[in-house]
């Protein structure tokens, strides 16, 4: 029950503190001319979006990241609970730092967006090395922290993959950031679709009794939520690639857990 109600604070928190920021941050995106330019070769209906803010995946950054910290300490702290497995600890806070970092490398590519005055900042080739990058970090820290190379795959139970356990990781998180980056197009897709998914690994938690994932599922959610507000057709901001790799490096995240 005590579980429960840190779980409802997350969402409640992320989409409150989410919502807020959107008042001052869509007026301050305005002003700077953080505005998206949108590719000439797409549809009539779409170039009225152009100039709309970019770069308001920082909303929800800040929402999940003071809903989760918030509830997670108060969480353990009434509970009685300790998050004793340090290696969890390690992936918990190396895989919001791996986040930040997919972030970062969205936030290079929408200033050089904004800067240039188009719809491609990064090329294919750069980016792919910056997020390599960030992934491999985030699995070396893994390793450091005596991670183990073990998977369980069904019918088969725990198997040791050994160097390759590592290798289809990079590829399966470098992969899994870019499909939520692709998702994000028009107006509230991207959002909606990562607040369904945030829900469902609520579910999954709530079976494994894992507390602690719960509430990082319930943060996200609410601040998915709390940027529709913003993102809803006629979107008044987009989340941009700071946004969007952001969220495909914390679900990446949560798949690793």
């Amino acid at each position: 029950m005590a579980d429960g109600i840190w779980i409802l604070a997350a969402a409640v928190i992320a989409f409150a503190v989410t919502g807020l920021l959107g008042k001052w941050m869509v007026p301050f995106l305005h002003k700077i001319n953080f505005g998206q330019t949108i590719r000439e070769v797409g549809p009539k209906w779409h170039q009225k979006k152009n100039g709309t803010p970019t770069m308001g995946g920082f909303m929800f950054i800040i929402g999940i990241f003071v809903a989760a910290a918030a509830s997670l300490v108060l969480f353990y702290r009434t509970s009685g609970q300790n998050p004793q497995d340090m290696n969890m600890q390690t992936k918990l806070v190396a895989g919001f730092l791996m986040a930040l970092g997919f972030g970062g490398v969205g936030f290079i590519d929408d200033y050089i967006k904004v800067v240039k005055k188009r719809n491609l900042g990064l090329n294919e080739k750069q980016k792919l090395i910056l997020q390599f990058l960030v992934a491999g970090a985030y699995l070396f820290s893994l390793y450091l922290s005596g991670g183990s190379s073990v998977t369980l795959i069904p019918f088969l139970g725990g198997v040791d993959l050994g160097i390759f356990y590592w290798v289809i990781s990079l590829l399966g998180i470098v992969g899994m950031v870019n499909a939520v980056n692709f998702t994000d197009g028009i107006d509230g897709l991207n959002a909606s679709v990562t607040f369904f998914a945030s829900l469902i690994f609520m579910v999954i938690a709530g079976v494994l009794g894992a507390s602690g994932m719960g509430i990082l599922a319930a943060a996200t959610a609410g601040g998915c939520l709390g940027f529709l507000i913003w993102n809803f057709n006629p979107a008044k901001v987009f989340m941009g690639d700071t946004g969007s790799l952001f969220l495909g490096g914390w679900f990446a995240h949560w798949a690793m857990a």
